[in-house]
């Protein structure tokens, strides 16, 4: 037996043997302890303000003068219940203690206890465990895993929300501001709910106590006071509004309240839609004292506001089209970067409204453009373009200083808008690599197309058999369900990288402190000053390594995890700044119009955005279908008919 099984064994045998000795409260409590101290859920104060009778009509008057012609019936059950104040979500679980839904896939009556329904969703946990889609570059299916948010670095700030949740960082001309993971969260405790990876861990009742549901349930929610504070005991947290007239205001979620968070990662946190700003309140109202740090460079560039998507226009929620079981809600069948998903079996698609022959208006052409959805999906036409303030390339390891801002911020190098640029064409079969791309074949089956393309070689893989490789893992993955051409946002991102858990395709990220990178512009100074949090040098033990983190480089084709890299990384030997090998596409299906999008001569002619040749056609088919000018044709001829599929 080798000494790292031995060690493995013996971890598993205590970790077993304390955990089947303790009930499922203990085992949590347990957990945490072996957690640092500021990792820790706590319980925690927020105060609530008990308003004289005077004080609760005035809260509901203005109410009705902030939303004009809005019904808010809690206002009188608040009245006649007696409810002076809000408590919380044990004032919530007084009346709904339970959650009746119709079970996604089949229409069924389903009840579920309110909060066990909800701490066992993505929106809690950050992240699911499912991941029917979802394959490692050594050719494994990375299912039955956690994966999500909680786990992988978000490129905006560049860090984990294993670490950086709540920070408050110092401008150079004086000013506080709040940053970190958590303002996109429910949860209000001082860390990400990190037992929720561990097995066996039950959600403790301090948790559930510190759980934000105004924020999304609430049309009156204050966003200035989503803001970071920080406790007697010295740590920091995100507040909340409790407010009593925010509570007045709960009702189902609307785009609007979705869009406290989400609108972050469609359309940014610096692009308002003058047509209706509610769209946008996050940005609009950023934090009274503490104001959250705004984010330049939008990560899809999708805004979902009424002058960039029809959906939106026409008043549609979220939930119109994202199904839901109570809080567990579905975000679709396929995937690249979204990874975690409560409901992976329920499909969200154009389809399920508009069916697969959508095109009638125009009787010359509709019979041609509805051809084109058996093999084009219906985003490829109607994203004709992303939002101007978005990322193409950003580089975290040569920040800027911002007067207005007065902090030092990441550098987006290139910023494209335009089909073909900052839009992107791939084959699409629903399926997603473990850093993002899109997989899929050319159904032509011609065997040119590859979805793995390497722009930014690493010199210590300069002799790894890429091409072998996708031929051998990934081709027979790209080819086992149809592939549609779908349109996707360009991306990679320029990071410290910790080469000694690297591989071929990629390495582990080394977080940065956000004070410390937004105050000194220094990089290298913010990674080690994350990895000197006593939660980094945990990630690098045993704690995480065999349930997490030796399966998450797995599917990186690194082998395992390395624990011996963490003195390295601290001391930035074996650490450089480096672009991702291959560029992102990430998955886009907002921003959505009718008016403007794509017509046939968008891709095909001497002017179509569309690269032939990289989408695996043959020379032949390229030729034709890129120099023919169809933009003053009233209907496409037939396409070439594909070539036979090859003998097995």
């Amino acid at each position: 037996m080798t000494r790292r099984t031995a060690t493995k064994l013996g971890l598993a045998a205590v970790i077993v043997a304390i955990l089947g000795l303790s009930g499922y409260a203990a085992r949590s409590h347990l957990i945490n302890a072996m957690m640092p101290a500021g990792s820790r859920p706590g319980a925690i104060s927020f105060p609530a303000s008990t308003p004289t009778p005077a004080g609760f009509d005035a809260a509901a008057a203005k109410l009705s003068a902030d939303f004009p012609g809005q019904a808010f019936p809690h206002v009188e059950r608040f009245k006649k219940a007696g409810i002076q104040a809000y408590e919380g979500p044990r004032t919530c679980l007084g009346c709904h203690p339970e959650v009746k839904y119709k079970d996604a896939a089949t229409g069924a009556d389903r009840s579920e206890d309110l909060m066990q329904n909800l701490t066992t969703s993505v929106h809690y946990r950050f992240f699911s465990r499912k991941h029917p889609n979802v394959w490692g570059f050594n050719g494994a299916l990375a299912d039955d895993f956690p994966m999500g948010m909680i786990d992988r670095p978000c490129p905006k700030p560049g860090s984990f929300a294993f670490t950086a949740w709540a920070e408050t960082v110092q401008t150079k001309d004086g000013r506080t501001l709040s940053e970190g993971c958590g303002q996109c969260h429910i949860g209000g405790q001082y860390q990400a709910p990190l037992g929720e990876l561990m097995p066996g861990y039950e959600t403790l009742g301090t948790e559930k106590d510190a759980i934000d549901c105004l924020i999304c349930h609430s049309a009156g929610y204050d966003m200035n006071r989503k803001q970071v504070v920080r406790d007697g005991n010295g740590y920091a947290r995100w507040d909340q509004d409790r407010s009593l007239k925010a509570a007045m205001s709960v009702g189902k979620t609307t785009a609007q309240t979705c869009l406290r968070c989400h609108q972050h990662n469609l359309g940014g946190d610096i692009y308002v839609d003058e047509a209706d700003p509610s769209f946008m309140q996050s940005a609009r109202n950023t934090g009274k004292d503490r104001p959250r740090v705004m984010h330049p460079g939008s990560k899809r560039g999708t805004p979902f506001s009424p002058s960039w998507d029809v959906h939106a226009a026409m008043g549609m929620a979220c939930t119109d089209c994202h199904a839901t079981e109570g809080h567990r809600i579905a975000k679709g069948m396929n995937t690249t970067t979204m990874m975690a998903n409560d409901l992976p079996g329920v499909e969200v698609s154009c389809e399920k409204c508009h069916t697969s022959s959508p095109h009638k208006a125009n009787a010359l052409l509709a019979t041609d453009l509805n051809r084109h959805t058996a093999k084009v999906a219906c985003l490829t036409c109607h994203i004709p373009s992303i939002g101007p303030d978005n990322m193409t390339m950003r580089d975290f390891s040569r920040p800027t200083f911002e007067k207005d801002a007065g902090i030092y911020i990441y550098s987006d190098t290139v910023k494209e808008t335009a089909p073909g640029k900052g839009i992107a064409y791939a084959w699409w079969n629903g399926d997603g690599s473990f850093l993002g791309n899109p997989i899929g074949d050319n159904p032509n089956n011609a065997g040119l197309y590859s979805f793995y393309k390497l722009q930014h070689p690493w010199p210590e893989f300069a002799s790894f058999d890429y091409k072998g490789w996708y031929e051998k893992t990934m081709r027979p993955i790209a080819k086992r369900k149809p592939s549609k051409l779908y349109p996707f946002k360009l991306y990679n991102g320029r990071q410290h990288i910790d080469l000694g858990n690297a591989g071929p395709f990629g390495g582990m990220f080394v977080p940065y402190n956000l004070p410390v990178y937004y105050a000194t512009g220094n990089p290298g100074k913010a990674g080690q000053a994350e990895l000197a949090k006593p939660m980094m040098k945990m990630m690098y033990g045993l704690m995480f390594k065999y349930d997490l983190l030796d399966r998450f480089i797995s599917y990186m084709d690194v082998g395992e995890w390395n624990t011996g890299a963490y003195e390295d990384a601290l001391a930035l030997r074996h650490v450089e700044p480096r672009w991702i090998p291959t560029d992102a596409l990430l998955e886009v299906s907002h921003s959505v119009r009718k008016d403007g999008a794509l017509s046939c001569g968008s891709c095909h002619g001497p002017a179509g955005v569309i690269d032939w040749k990289g989408l695996g056609y043959t020379d032949d088919q390229a030729k034709r279908l890129a120099a023919v000018d169809y933009s003053s044709k009233v209907a496409l001829p037939a396409p070439p008919a594909p070539p036979a599929e090859p003998a097995q």
